[in-house]
């Protein structure tokens, strides 16, 4: 297995991170980093649906519940 694939197939779960060489392991933690820091399809809807009902959508700097308005 080529080393794109193994760090593809740790990203996905069918891999133990810990089974990755160095090199394999940097670029599987920057590809996770960079992953992460990107809501997917069910968050995206999870969160469309909390703004749309007005429940909370997060937090803010001082870790209160913030509230979205309803859309009309």
């Amino acid at each position: 297995m080529q080393e794109e694939d193994r760090v593809a197939a740790a990203l996905a779960g069918r891999l133990s991170p810990g089974e990755l060489t160095d090199e394999e392991d940097a670029a599987w933690e920057e590809a996770f980093v960079k992953l992460m820091g990107e809501p997917g399809p069910d968050e995206e809807a999870f969160f469309a649906r909390h703004r749309k009902l007005g429940l909370g959508v997060g937090l803010d700097e001082a870790g209160n519940l913030v509230y979205a308005k309803p859309e009309e």
